[in-house]
């Protein structure tokens, strides 16, 4: 069975749904991912950090749950919380002085498994950090399977920009798929979707997801392949979007590595749609965990 290892954030959800009202979720972006791989049917590993505290207990119980294989070296900082308020699904974020302290240790336990793995995805990570950066490139070095990065850029979690731009970009010159979404390429690029594209194909990225919100999203290919996606028809209110881009990641990565990397735009499409599907799925619950559509054929495939 493939198996995909993540590499990034571990953290506590901290989301007020209504004013006053704060549930607590394990969430983090690579985290989101390595469960929704794992929901997906895959093998998954996650590399992170998080604190032996009361809020990294339950990362740690819910991963083990979840049954993703955890890489977390010893770390005495505290875990990192993210409070987020919601206007219309859509999140905003306040993070803990920690977050700002955030790293990821590449032992050569955490070498040997991006070695193997049939895909290693990096999703938000201190890019910022030029030392991070390059340990992170020197380790992606080491990848034999797929290798996709997801900026996930947060602009309260960035002291330099232009430094992250930096550190985004020598990472994904060694990445073959990049997912970004509008809010992404706003940041880093000016908010030039044709113009982010052309610079991810300049860095020797051969495929590019991008996602676009209320309006689904697209895949460009480096060989010239176009297609787009709606969002899938609404079944169910909208209660939180916060996982929508890592679902539809997850579901991106999980169809390329059971069905092989799509060779026209008819595959693309299929991709795109199922994805879209699986993000619908997980905007009609709260927090950032993937979720199947009810019905769907994907729920086969997943972990029981």
């Amino acid at each position: 069975m493939p198996s995909v290892l993540s590499i990034g954030d571990a953290i506590i959800d901290a989301v007020e749904l209504a004013p006053g009202k704060v549930e607590y979720f394990p969430g983090g972006a690579a985290l989101n991912l390595a469960v929704g791989i794992a929901r997906l049917g895959l093998i998954s590993q996650l590399v992170t950090r998080f604190g032996a505290d009361r809020h990294g207990f339950l990362i740690e119980r819910y991963l083990r749950e979840e049954g993703v294989r955890i890489f977390n070296p010893a770390n005495v900082d505290f875990t990192g919380v993210a409070l987020s308020r919601r206007k219309n699904g859509e999140p905003t974020y306040e993070f803990t002085p920690v977050m700002f302290r955030r790293r990821i240790a590449f032992t050569s336990e955490v070498l040997a498994a991006i070695g193997t793995a049939s895909a290693v995805a990096v999703n938000s990570f201190p890019f910022d950090d030029a030392r991070q950066a390059d340990a992170l490139v020197a380790a992606l070095r080491q990848a034999t399977g797929l290798v996709i990065i997801d900026p996930n850029p947060r602009p309260r979690l960035i002291n330099d920009m232009a430094a992250f731009r930096r550190g985004a970009e020598k990472a994904m010159a060694h990445s073959a798929l990049v997912k970004i979404s509008d809010e992404d390429a706003a940041l880093l690029y000016a908010g030039e979707r044709k113009a982010a594209v052309t610079r991810l194909f300049h860095l020797g990225v051969a495929t590019v997801l991008h996602t676009h919100g209320a309006d689904g999203a697209s895949i460009h290919t480096k060989s010239g392949a176009s297609v787009s996606a709606g969002a899938a028809p609404r079944t169910s209110p909208i209660i939180d979007t916060m996982g929508a881009g890592d679902a539809t990641l997850a579901t991106v990565i999980s169809f390329i590595l059971r069905q092989g990397m799509p060779e026209n735009a008819g595959a693309w499409r299929d991709c795109l749609q199922e994805a879209m599907q699986v993000a619908g799925a997980t905007c009609a619950h709260a927090g950032g965990a993937l979720m199947l559509p009810v019905g769907s054929s994907l729920q086969s495939r997943a972990n029981p």
